[in-house]
């Protein structure tokens, strides 16, 4: 059947039958991955076949890492809840169903360590009959409901000022929008509003009418307003050598393009402009912010790689660390891709060896994949491609940078 592009034989119910026989095989496919991540994890498997971890084992084979984790949190949890196992392996529940009643479960043992046996079933089949009929969001909101509702009366400090369960979590969603919660204690969300409040104010319209805004839209504002502050002063921490600022990749067309943008006929590239964290911008978007940006020019070859970047010195300036953004994505060893902010600029050739600091001896690796070269064995080095290469120890066949979409050693491979 998923060979039939045209799935003719199907008519309606038919099809509708199929859909919901193949969500339902897909959610017990989850559940089998559940149970073999969870006995990879215990044999520490992982370790022997060279990965750092079971979840960078997931990844190795293409598994997104959000999705490994999920694998690995909820392998190693369904031990202790037999109930919701069950519920998995007949495919009533989805994988994510399954995962927010892990993280509700983990949420209430946070607030109440020590939570009867009792109780905690009740908050286990309150969070199936709930993920039963309803989303997974949901199913973790009913899980704070509960914890609130079980936390004992009695502790020293209060559920609302213990810091120890503040959470913020926050990522792109497939939308490209930025989705996120958080759960402040007293303190924290008392310095948020403080900083928020006075910067959401209603602004009257310039005709006397009032603000158009809701009050989430005008915090929203706010906490743009606070960033900018936070951008613009000079003694703000650095990551990986510079100060932290917003990145956005263009091509010479582009910024052409942003230039022509309104003029009838103008030829606007199909390529578009990039953000570092959350991807490609639309171009009014990005015309906007290139209209009070720096700009630094890069030139790059017709593999990516770029060519000119500066002086040399003892550590990576501003500009190369530029460059080696624009080629490495991020943490270039395979299987990682770490954010460019979490990197160190390494020396291909060491430093004290001789090697120089320059685009062609240097390579962004996070902190954990920079030891595996000074520590661990591994040898990177720059291929006939003009991108990193890495060869794991004991062995010969190199392979590439986390930044190539594929790991295949074709000379043409993108």
């Amino acid at each position: 059947m998923a060979a039939d592009p045209l799935l003719a034989p199907l008519d309606d119910v038919a099809l509708s039958e199929e859909t919901v026989y193949a969500l339902r095989a897909k959610n017990v496919l989850d559940a089998l991955l559940f149970r073999f991540t969870a006995d990879l994890d215990k044999r520490g498997v992982a370790k022997t076949l060279g990965a750092d971890s079971t979840a960078e084992l997931l990844r190795s084979v293409q598994v997104s890492p959000a999705v490994a984790h999920r694998y690995v949190r909820v392998g190693r949890a369904l031990g202790s809840i037999p109930s919701v196992a069950a519920y998995a392996v007949d495919g009533t529940l989805s994988g994510e169903h399954v995962d927010a009643i892990v993280k509700g479960l983990h949420h209430i043992d946070r607030r109440d360590p020590d939570l009867s046996e009792t109780d905690r079933a009740d908050c286990v089949r309150g969070l199936l009959t709930e993920a039963r009929i309803s989303t997974p969001a949901a199913v973790v909101e009913r899980a704070h409901e509960m914890a609130i509702a079980l936390s004992p009366p009695d502790k020293e400090t209060a559920d609302a000022e213990n810091d120890e369960l503040n959470e913020v979590s926050f990522g792109t969603g497939d939308d490209g929008r930025t989705h996120g919660t958080l759960d402040l204690d007293k303190a924290l969300g008392e310095k948020l509003a403080t900083a928020l409040r006075p910067l959401a104010k209603p602004v009257p319209e310039p005709d006397g009418s009032p603000d158009p805004r809701s009050t989430s839209q005008r915090l929203a504002e706010a906490l743009g307003k606070i960033l900018d502050v936070f951008f613009a002063h000079q003694d703000r921490p650095t990551e990986g050598g510079v100060k932290p600022r917003v990145t956005m990749t263009v091509s010479a067309e582009q910024l052409l393009a942003f230039q022509m943008n309104g003029i009838p006929d103008a030829k606007v590239p199909t390529a578009p402009a990039t953000f570092e964290w959350t991807g490609p911008v639309s171009l009014p978007t990005a015309q906007t912010i290139a209209c009070d940006s720096v700009i630094t020019k890069i030139l790059l070859d017709n593999n990516a790689v770029p060519l000119q970047v500066g002086r040399e010195f003892r550590t990576v300036t501003p500009a190369i660390r530029k460059a080696l953004i624009a080629r490495d994505k991020g943490c270039a060893f395979p299987g990682c891709g770490c954010p460019a902010g979490w990197t160190d600029a390494h020396h291909i050739t060491f430093w004290s060896h001789g090697g120089e600091t320059s685009l062609a001896n240097t390579v962004l690796l996070c902190r954990r994949h920079h030891n595996y070269i000074h520590h661990k064995g591994w040898t990177v080095f720059l291929g006939h491609d003009g991108h990193p290469w890495f060869i794991a120890p004991g062995k010969t066949e190199p392979m590439r940078s986390h930044a190539r979409r594929t790991l295949t050693n074709e000379p043409l491979a993108a």
